[in-house]
């Protein structure tokens, strides 16, 4: 948090979301969350009549495929979320929450027992903005800085109930996190987890940064200027050994395999596969 605000990387996300690559964004609720100027440049193509698709495209084009990777993400976890909620589910746990809007934007949780896990910081400044907005979902804070504290008691005390399968979201927080803290957060939430729970989550894979040995130098570095340096990286057999023997992975693709989960029309960008989505089911 700098300046009472969320993080840098919460913002750019929930901007992606507003702005979406279609004439309907994903996120309407996007720029409620976000400050004055980027609320703005979310909402500009709702006043753009027939130059709106030229304005969303050259902002596309001009973060590298950051707003078409961030729709792609938040597409495939959607799906994902839809089907788990068919299945009977009525409890979502989204970890490192940030500015996610799915309790305020998605009807199919209006009887889902919502808990937002995220730093106290980030939520007074969500719950400031949405404060006016009477969401479908029955959401509960649950305040915890994820380096230094367990979330597991915490999620409980709030409500959670643990005899009972329940969704999880882990979306672009591992990779911030030491890999210990990463395997810790795993195990809390495997002690948690009732059989047929389900947990989405992305991680970053070692030595896939873009522009050859250049990105691998500076786009640490400035990650890390910004005060979020990347830190946890796995590969797709570490990922699986760490849930085994407790969960199946279901799914576990980059970019290019988000487009036809998600069915989207947003672009895979080859900046952004070190990102992969994991699906893991809880065994039975």
């Amino acid at each position: 948090m700098r300046s009472g605000l969320p993080s840098g990387t919460s913002l750019l996300v929930s901007f992606a979301r507003g702005l979406g690559v279609d004439k309907e964004p994903i996120d309407p609720v996007a720029p409620q969350l976000l400050p004055p100027v980027l609320a703005q440049l979310a909402a500009a193509p709702r006043h753009l009549g027939g130059v709106a698709a030229l304005y969303r495209a050259a902002v596309r084009a001009t973060t590298f495929g950051l707003i078409d990777h961030m729709v792609l993400r938040t597409q495939a976890i959607d799906a994902h979320l839809a089907s788990a909620l068919r299945s009977g589910i009525d409890q979502l746990v989204i970890l490192g929450a940030g500015l996610d809007a799915r309790g305020w934007r998605l009807a199919a949780l209006k009887d889902v027992t919502v808990f937002e896990v995220d730093h106290p910081a980030t939520q007074r400044y969500k719950r400031k903005r949405m404060s006016q907005q009477r969401p479908p979902a029955d959401i509960r804070y649950v305040s915890i800085d994820f380096e230094t504290e367990r979330f597991a008691d915490a999620l409980e005390s709030a409500g959670f109930r643990s005899g009972a399968p329940s969704a999880w979201i882990w979306e672009g927080v591992a990779m911030y996190l030491p890999l210990d803290a990463v395997h810790d957060a795993l195990a809390q939430l495997t002690s948690l987890a009732a059989p047929g729970s389900e947990l989405a989550m992305t991680y970053r894979m070692p030595g896939l940064l873009p522009y050859g040995p250049l990105g691998r130098v500076a786009i640490p570095v400035v990650f890390a200027a910004a005060g979020e340096p990347l830190k946890a990286t796995l590969r797709p057999h570490e990922l699986a050994s760490a849930v085994a023997p407790d969960w199946d992975v279901t799914f576990d693709e980059d970019s290019r395999g988000w487009r036809k989960l998600a069915g989207s029309t947003a672009n895979a960008s080859r900046s952004f596969l070190s990102e992969r989505l994991a699906i893991v089911k809880r065994r039975y």
